[in-house]
């Protein structure tokens, strides 16, 4: 039997702290357990929710009765040596702190941009997460994961579908391990992700608890920008709103509810639609 916790406080479980409560949450060791989970779905009829660190995660007030699943006790990795690259065969719960240790011991370029998002391999692969111009898949060699029926399935990238923070991962399946191909470089990583560290620290509100981009960048222009046009930059509906650092950034203040981040999603899409005629698409996955 898979190890399960109940009634467990999910606004713990995602970085802006907000969210109601699981009835159970279920923490497979293995890929065998994850099968065994996709089988309780198909016979039980509720949806697999992966929970990884939670930093693009909203969930509901009140009581979910999801079949949810972390990914805390899938933290193995190995490292695989060639001549002028390694790949990192990284589970789903691997954190890319992790993964950024592993880069800098190496001196490994290609996972630079992406070190200081607040990550694990199994939801950064699910969302192709990126940052500065540069994504997951970039360095995304192959993926093992579950498909609905139980099969353990290993894709390539090639055979994966996949754009800007979206994979075929977000309708089907659980993504058990990804192998990352990165190249040793010549170049002095470690210090290029101090400064690129630096620079994200500058700009976006990680003081705060946050969900991170609350919306996707529309083709050509930036989130950030329309609602800082929409004169969104620090605007709040009670305890959250748009950070005045970063006004794509959505905050907890303090006692945030899940009603008053859903006021502030709604009215954001309502000014951006009347003033720019663009529909934002939310980057943030809510879980109701």
């Amino acid at each position: 039997m898979v190890d399960y916790e109940e009634n467990v406080n999910l606004s713990k479980l995602c970085t802006i702290r907000i969210g109601g409560t699981a009835k159970k949450i279920y923490f497979p060791k293995s890929v065998d357990d994850i099968v065994q989970l996709v089988k309780i779905s198909q016979d039980s009829g509720k949806k697999i929710v992966p929970l990884g660190i939670g930093s693009n995660t909203v969930f509901k007030d009140g009581v979910l009765d999801h079949l949810f699943v972390s990914t805390s006790q899938l933290k193995r990795y190995e490292i695989e040596e060639h001549k002028e690259h390694i790949i990192i065969k990284a589970e789903a719960g691997v954190s890319f702190k992790t993964l950024t240790n592993i880069v800098k011991k190496y001196n490994l370029e290609g996972f630079e941009k992406l070190s200081g998002i607040p990550a694990s391999v199994g939801g950064a692969v699910a969302m192709n997460a990126g940052a500065y111009g540069a994504e997951i898949f970039d360095i995304i060699e192959q993926v093992e994961w579950v498909d609905k029926n139980g099969m353990i399935i290993v894709s390539s990238r090639e055979e994966i579908e996949y754009g800007y923070r979206y994979t075929q991962f977000q309708r089907e399946g659980f993504i058990y391990r990804a192998d990352i191909k990165l190249k040793k470089s010549s170049r002095n990583i470690p210090d290029i992700i101090k400064e690129l560290l630096k620079e994200r620290n500058k700009k976006q509100p990680l003081d705060l608890p946050t969900s991170g981009s609350t919306f996707k960048n529309p083709d050509g222009i930036s989130a950030g920008y329309l609602l800082e046009k929409a004169g969104l930059k620090g605007y709040k509906v009670g305890d959250v709103g748009f950070s005045e650092k970063h006004a794509n950034f959505a905050v907890n203040y303090g006692q945030g509810r899940y009603s008053q981040l859903k006021k502030l999603l709604e009215t954001a899409e309502k000014l951006v639609g009347e003033y720019f005629g663009i529909k934002l698409e939310k980057e943030i996955r809510i879980v109701e």
